[in-house]
């Protein structure tokens, strides 16, 4: 199964498409440490998608997981949603690459930094 992959700068251009919802899978631990997240994404931790994936949207799911530098956490992640049925994208680079890109971040804690992450 072969998972495709979008640029950051292409989901930047697609945020706020009704048809697109990005998936924020990251540990929480990574989740507190870095205090920030694309816009609009949704939280669901791996273990979450596991039990609760029957919620998610029939709409293009865009993933990105925590930092690990192959991006397997988040292929793991787009081979499960993929078996379910679901179309899903993996997020080249993701959250640092965003970053990388220079595009906007929403804080969901108070104080946090972005150079804090990965």
């Amino acid at each position: 199964m072969i998972q495709a992959r979008m640029p950051c700068t292409e989901l930047f251009v697609r945020l706020g498409d009704d048809e697109v919802l990005v998936l924020d899978c990251r540990d929480p631990s990574d989740w507190e440490r870095y205090g920030l997240h694309i816009p609009g994404a949704l939280w669901m931790t791996f273990e979450e998608i596991l039990q609760d994936a029957a919620v998610l949207p029939d709409d293009e799911l865009i993933v990105l997981c925590g930092c690990a530098p192959d991006g397997s956490d988040t292929r793991r992640v787009c081979r499960l949603l993929q078996r379910q049925g679901f179309q899903v994208v993996c997020l080249e680079g993701g959250l640092q690459g965003w970053l990388t890109e220079g595009l906007p971040v929403e804080y969901h804690f108070a104080g946090a930094s972005a150079s804090q992450v990965c």
